[in-house]
């Protein structure tokens, strides 16, 4: 499938791609819910894949119906309740008319039932096991994120065994844009030394602190030698000569862990990611994070790039590429549902927590009613991304 996706039209294999890889996250995110849900007494109705409208019922799980639906937009996890809370006064009104004309045998069925679905629904459930419920989708992505690391250090990633440093971004007002450096150029060599790796670069900037330091450097077909002055003492998040620098691999290999190291390095790296995505607004205001880099995207610039290490995957032959982006998507996405913000996972705990704490907690109706109201505005930002991607569309590494 990756080489078959790796040979399609650009915009048919990132759509392929987002359908692959992307709407299982999504659905397995939901799957987080209905298990913890199904663990802790409550009936999930429908485990939807896609959005509604329906096209078939796959199969059912005890009271749970596996449904396929039209939207490929992810997938839902319907629980007893939620739909009888928003149902209006009129419908229950109609209904308790048409169950009094019955007979009493037949009513009384019908309130056993009643009764069954009640201790069985969502918000008949104490606080502690809802917020439960509600972080079950958030923790299998980062579940699963944790295991991704793990199998992308035991299934290879690459080690340079010679390479080249090259300039990412150019501070405005330092040294190197002083001299003319550009986003990049390669940095060859640094006061006559070869450099083949950022580490090596590093060390011989910073033992030229304060002094003027030749670069030999090649942009495209060119090779000239700059020579900046550095500074001794760096603004805050930059560096004494002002750029920030990577390194591109000229010859490596792919180097397998043992499980045991894959699980401490997978680990490391998992958690690595959790904080800086956490730390990422903070680093935003301190301008340690250049803001254009934080922009957000929709589904079109996700399935670009998905198709991007689907198809690096292809051409290394290894998992890494996709391995990463995977890892990364699942963090984002479990990160991201807890939020405090009505809607989303974070905010059901939070009105949850309230509820908790508070006298006069907003009744079940009224939590889904916030939660609509924040949905619509939510709907309305991706909207916004999705017109940005179509509009600016982000320039992937390596793409033209």
């Amino acid at each position: 499938m990756s080489t078959l996706l790796a040979h399609l039209n650009p915009a048919l294999g990132a759509l392929l791609s987002f359908l692959l890889g992307l709407v299982p996250l999504i659905a397995l995110h939901e799957a987080g819910h209905m298990l913890i849900a199904k663990k802790v007494g409550v009936w999930v109705r429908e485990f939807g894949i896609g959005l509604p409208p329906r096209i078939t019922t796959l199969f059912h799980w005890n009271e749970t119906a596996f449904t396929l639906n039209w939207i490929p937009l992810g997938g839902f996890a319907r629980m007893e309740g939620e739909e009888e809370i928003l149902a209006d006064e009129q419908t229950k009104e109609k209904e308790a008319r048409r169950r009094a004309t019955l007979p009493p045998e037949e009513q009384a069925r019908l309130a056993a039932e009643d009764e069954e679905r009640r201790k069985h629904s969502l918000y008949a459930q104490p606080p502690a096991k809802r917020i439960l419920i509600y972080l079950g989708g958030p923790m299998m992505n980062l579940l699963l994120g944790w295991l991704l690391a793990i199998l992308l250090f035991a299934s290879g990633t690459p080690v340079i065994d010679k390479g080249v440093v090259y300039v990412e971004m150019v501070s405005p007002g330092s040294p190197a844009e002083a001299v003319g450096l550009q986003a990049g150029d390669l940095i060859l060599e640094a006061a006559g030394e070869p450099l083949e790796s950022v580490e090596a670069c590093i060390e011989v900037i910073h033992r030229h602190a304060g002094e003027p330091l030749p670069l030999e450097i090649q942009r495209g077909e060119t090779t000239f030698v700059v020579t900046p002055t550095l500074r001794t003492e760096a603004p805050k998040g930059q560096g004494i000569l002002g750029v920030a620098i990577s390194e591109m691999p000229l010859a490596s290999h792919i180097e397998r862990m043992p499980l045991g190291q894959a699980i401490v390095t997978g680990s490391r790296y998992f958690g690595g990611l959790v904080v800086g995505l956490m730390m990422l607004p903070v680093n935003l205001v301190r301008g340690l994070f250049p803001a254009s880099a934080a922009r957000p995207i929709s589904v079109i610039n996700i399935s670009r790039i998905t198709y991007q290490s689907v198809q690096a995957s292809v051409d290394v032959g290894a998992l890494y590429p996709i391995l990463s982006l995977l890892v990364m998507l699942n963090v984002s996405l479990g990160l991201f549902n807890l939020l405090p913000i009505p809607a989303l996972d974070g905010g059901r705990i939070l009105l949850t927590l309230v509820e908790m704490v508070s006298r006069k907690p907003l009744t079940p109706r009224q939590q889904e009613r916030v939660h609509q109201v924040a949905m619509f505005f939510l709907l309305l930002f991706f909207l916004g991304t999705l017109v940005l991607d179509l509009l600016y569309p982000v320039n992937l590494p390596g793409a033209p």
